[in-house]
């Protein structure tokens, strides 16, 4: 049990799913349900993406399953996508989808820049796990061509509603234990490290505000639970999260539509 909660909350994947990576694009489906940052993501990527005419070179910096480049592959045939990821496995997955237009590089974005430099990055959720984080913005600003974008999500504040999710977070092991989150960053400090390494802000979008951080809190105490708690704690926390899912849907929805002047986490588009 000990070994599948780790491997879980790191997104490692069994034999049988590195074997057929293509079961993953119900992977990447399912997080719809579960990933609000995916919602922002998504649609200000598909646009950047979209606005790009000629064939281009473009990489997503800590790329995990793939999830925001694979669906791209096809629909932008043309282009070159490169996932970029420091995990072995990560690496050998891009190349296990045998997809033409799709590689992986073994990459460290503390160290690294890539050999050859590219039109469109992408980076999401990782900065705040890494130690040189200065170092990483500036390697991915030297990966990138001139006026090259960097679409870049990053939680921020670290806010929360209730009393119940800071407990749970704290006695409970969850992603970010696991994997040794290094700060949370406040919209300044996040800015100036941008600027610091040379990119301009051209488009600057907030998440997670009241309803989404609400939505968060409640899908997170449960699945913290049921990955991390006694069987008890498992079974209450499943019921509990099939209760109230359609509540955090609806809180998700509202999040998105919604306007806001800030919140738990930061969209910035960066140009070279």
């Amino acid at each position: 049990m000990p070994k599948l909660k780790s491997l879980t909350l790191q997104y490692q994947y069994p034999s049988f799913i590195r074997n057929n990576p293509q079961l993953l694009r119900w992977v990447y489906g399912l997080h719809y349900l579960t990933q609000l940052r995916k919602w922002y993501v998504m649609r200000e990527w598909r646009l950047l993406l979209l606005s790009k005419k000629a064939p281009c070179t473009i990489v997503d910096f800590g790329c995990g399953e793939g999830q925001y480049i694979v669906p791209f592959t096809k629909q932008i045939n043309s282009a070159t996508f490169i996932g970029a990821d420091y995990h072995l496995p990560s690496v050998e997955l891009m190349n296990q989808f045998g997809i033409a237009n799709l590689s992986g590089q073994l990459f460290n974005l503390e160290t690294d820049q890539l050999a050859h430099m590219v039109d469109i990055g992408l980076c999401v959720g990782v900065l705040q796990y890494i130690s040189e984080d200065e170092l990483a913005l500036k390697n991915m600003y030297l990966s990138l061509k001139k006026e090259g974008k960097l679409l870049l999500y990053v939680p921020i504040n670290g806010i929360f509603l209730t009393k119940v999710y800071p407990y749970i977070f704290q006695r409970f092991e969850q992603y970010e234990s696991v994997n040794n989150r290094k700060r949370v960053y406040t919209e300044n400090e996040l800015l100036e490290k941008v600027e610091r390494a040379g990119f301009t802000v051209r488009k600057k979008i907030y998440t997670y505000g009241t309803a989404g951080k609400l939505s968060h809190e409640l899908l997170n105490s449960c699945t913290t639970l049921i990955v991390s708690g006694s069987y008890l704690f498992k079974s209450v926390a499943g019921f509990c999260l099939i209760l109230f899912y359609p509540i955090i849907l609806l809180l998700m929805m509202m999040d998105f539509i919604s306007k806001k002047s800030n919140g738990n986490g930061l969209l910035l588009i960066l140009e070279k």
